[in-house]
């Protein structure tokens, strides 16, 4: 069939029309005219397969990677970034409409000046073929393994260590080898070898701790099927226990899962947008908190500030940050976000969640509306998760700045801040008396 693509779809698809009903084909572009046929038919929408493109969009670029299809982890690798970046605003703007009726402005997207080398972290499968052991990915929605020659997001120095560290694996190649995980801050490499029950040989542990740039090693046994990748097992072989990375006067530490931000200097960007939002309080919450950066980062707005982080790990390394970065007022618990939120009995003046792409459960929802804190600033992974709380928190809240942010260039990702503001018809409940008075005298200092 023949077709014109009329617009993008969230996950980097053309979006055809089809006796009305969108077809979702991937790698076209916009205002292309394909050939076209249909795989699969959901009944409300339908999927098709690129068969030829016969005028193609001037948006259209080479892609870089020889693999880009089968891997599939960079969907937009066939569009320039100038044309990432508009898909992305209207990626956002449209969720903000269909989901939550927002009509009003969204701010121009904020770029990643590095739309290569980018990201910080890698975690990679691991297969053995023909009796060499490869690091790859897997297709999109598949368990087919794609060996990787090269990644173009990943840092330069990840990719270096990627390549020694497999050399090294195929010297002690019997071994239970399951996925490869690399983290790279201010140059230094992390390495954390997931593997089934073994013991890692002595000369093993010492070529891979000799590799130049890493700090730090451990091995993660896992002895399930399940989609984590890490096991319940985690053993420290060489080097630092933590990670150390500078976030601009910020030192912090990161053990093997605690999270971080995939692109260092993008997060650096929206925490610093964060920080520009948040008024000065007297009790600022972080919910979904990680190691604890966003706290830091607006550390001078609150006289105090509460993490609330449910991986364990992470909520070590948060509070140890607070402390190293001489932050007393800064403290974090771990627990489930909605119950802690629950336990705070006196008035929070600022909450900042940082959800997982599913968004806020839930009760979360309800403990934000119940509780009527008079700011809320929402940072999202997923335009449509996000859109789709906003349209329940709108019962109270109204949207006054929307933020979105390139973390993942080459993707169809796309990360965004809002700024909520309560209604004045929804006042603060058991507000405390002459807080107002504190307020005025904070913002003075």
């Amino acid at each position: 069939m023949k077709t014109t693509i009329k617009k993008w779809g969230i996950n980097g698809e053309g979006i055809a029309y089809v006796n009305r009903k969108p077809v979702f084909i991937p790698f076209a572009i916009p205002n292309e005219t394909i050939e076209f046929h249909i795989t699969e038919d959901k009944g409300s929408y339908a999927v098709g397969e690129l068969d030829r493109i016969i005028e193609a969009s001037s948006k259209r670029r080479y892609p870089l990677c020889p693999i880009w299809k089968e891997c599939g982890g960079c969907a937009l690798m066939h569009t320039k970034y100038k044309e990432q970046a508009r898909m992305k605003e209207e990626m956002v703007r449209e969720s903000l409409y269909k989901y939550a009726g927002y009509k009003g402005r969204v701010l121009p997207l904020l770029k990643n000046p590095e739309p290569l080398n980018y990201r910080n972290t890698c975690k990679l499968p691991l297969r053995r073929t023909l009796g060499i052991w490869e690091s790859g990915m897997y297709e999109k929605d598949s368990q087919t393994f794609v060996p990787i020659n090269r990644c173009y997001v990943h840092s330069r120095a990840i990719e270096k260590a990627r390549h020694y560290v497999m050399d090294v694996l195929n010297e002690y190649p019997d071994g239970d080898y399951k996925n490869l995980v690399l983290r790279e801050f201010d140059e230094k490499i992390q390495i954390i070898l997931v593997t089934g029950p073994m013991e890692l040989l002595p000369a093993c542990i010492e070529k891979l701790g000799a590799i130049d740039s890493v700090v730090s090693l451990w091995q993660s046994i896992k002895t399930d099927d399940s989609i984590h990748v890490y096991g319940e097992t985690m053993r420290h072989l060489y080097g630092t226990e933590n990670m150390e990375m500078m976030l601009r006067d910020f030192r912090l530490q990161l053990l093997p899962r605690s999270f971080f931000q995939l692109n260092t200097r993008q997060a650096d960007a929206l925490y610093q947008i964060v920080s520009e939002w948040t008024p000065k309080s007297h009790t600022i919450v972080e919910a979904y908190s990680g190691i604890g950066a966003i706290s830091l980062y607006v550390n001078d707005k609150g006289k105090q500030i509460i993490g609330i982080e449910y991986v364990a790990d992470a909520v070590d390394n948060a509070n140890e940050n607070a402390m190293n970065n001489h932050c007393d007022h800064i403290r974090f618990v771990c627990g489930d976000a909605s119950e802690k939120l629950q336990e705070i009995k006196e008035p929070v003046d600022t909450l900042i969640v940082d959800p997982p792409r599913s968004g806020l459960d839930e009760t979360m929802k309800q403990t934000i509306l119940n509780k009527r804190i008079p700011t809320v600033i929402y940072v999202s992974c997923n335009p449509s998760t996000l859109a789709k709380d906003l349209k329940t928190l709108s019962s109270r809240y109204t949207i006054r700045k929307v933020q979105p942010v390139d973390m993942f260039s080459q993707t169809p990702l796309v990360e965004t801040v809002v700024l909520l503001t309560l209604n004045k018809k929804h006042p603060q409940v058991n507000k405390k008396p002459h807080l107002s008075k504190r307020r005025k005298s904070l913002r003075l200092e």
